[in-house]
């Protein structure tokens, strides 16, 4: 282009053009001035895209699982902060986060674009967006709070089929669950508790955040099966049974088990005013406790189990004693009480 200003320059300063001299150079400058110069480009920047939550957006709603939220959520698209019509956003929820409708959904006049949210079928925190391709802010987040519905169904929770000796409690607690139609925990709801051979610690207990209401058993002095039951009102599964058994009592510090052919601990220890007790085990046959001395007394003629003899230790010292049938003081079946 400069050159072309150039040639143009001396065509006019020629003889015969010599009036027109001036205006040739004139237009080279008014041509160079209007973009024939290499600048590398220019104008005006592109508008700036934003997506933003709306004064009334929706967010941070609570509903009911399996439910349409009470207010749309809401977004506006802006360009250059003025609101934009025609602009297509996407909307979507994370896993369990129910269903959006529409899930794609153009900006109106004001800007804004809007949809319905159903929530999830699983209880607690569920999230959504707003998504706009290259606009700054997006995606937009909204969160929501979802409880469970209503409640349907009483079911076993944990807890079944415990054994305890008797007259002790169950290791673990018994628990049934609550649930809507969705198998979501319902809190607050009274669940009855009953047992036939043992004891509940509490008759009536509300189920708390997970839908869990527990009590804790304890086992009946009598051996055999106890029967827990749970109930509450007409829902699903109600009543409910759990089964748990009461087994004898195991040895304790105190305890000696007559066995064929010898006692079992040989040797125990004990502290002054305890009460010692000999029981025979299952099959023990033809056996009692006889002392070497006048303690323990003896306990009778031998006998077969069950059979138990007791005696309590007052003063301190080693007591010996053997079984008159498979023993002796000096070798066989004998044994030896120590007191402290």
């Amino acid at each position: 282009m400069l050159r072309s200003h150039l040639i143009l320059g001396r065509f006019m300063t020629r003889p015969n053009y010599a009036p027109l001299a001036g205006f040739g150079i004139l237009l080279g400058v008014v041509l160079y001035g209007c973009g024939g110069g290499d600048d590398g480009g220019g104008g005006t920047p592109p508008p700036t895209t934003t997506i933003a939550k709306t004064a009334t957006s929706g967010d941070v709603q609570s509903g009911t699982v399996g439910q349409a939220l009470a207010n749309p959520l809401e977004v506006v698209v802006t360009e250059d902060g003025v609101p934009v019509s025609g602009r297509t956003v996407t909307w979507a929820t994370t896993a369990s986060g129910g269903l959006l409708d529409p899930a794609s959904v153009a900006t109106d006049a004001d800007g804004v674009a809007t949809t319905t949210w159903t929530l999830g079928t699983t209880s607690g925190s569920q999230s959504a967006s707003a998504t706009l391709s290259g606009a700054s802010g997006s995606p937009v987040p909204f969160t929501a709070t979802a409880a469970p519905d209503a409640p349907t169904s009483l079911s076993k929770q944990s807890g079944d089929v415990q054994t305890a000796e008797v007259n002790t409690p169950l290791p673990a607690p018994v628990e049934a669950k609550v649930s809507d139609q969705f198998g979501n925990g319902v809190s607050g709801i009274d669940v009855g508790w009953s047992a036939s051979g043992g004891t509940v610690s509490a008759t009536s207990v509300p189920t708390n955040a997970a839908g869990i209401s527990a009590v804790n058993v304890t086992a009946g002095g009598a051996e055999g099966p106890i029967i827990i039951t749970a109930a509450s009102g007409t829902l699903v599964g109600s009543p409910l049974t759990f089964n748990a058994t009461a087994t004898p009592p195991g040895p304790t510090s105190n305890s000696v088990s007559v066995v064929n052919d010898r006692f079992e601990p040989s040797t125990l220890t004990v502290a002054a005013g305890t009460e010692v007790v000999w029981t025979w085990s299952a099959g023990a046959f033809q056996h009692n406790v006889v002392p070497v001395g006048t303690e323990p007394p003896r306990s009778g003629n031998p006998a077969n189990a069950p059979t138990t003899y007791r005696f309590t230790f007052d003063t301190p010292g080693t007591y010996n004693y053997y079984c008159e049938v498979h023993g002796s003081p000096a070798f066989g079946m004998r044994g030896t009480i120590i007191v402290q």
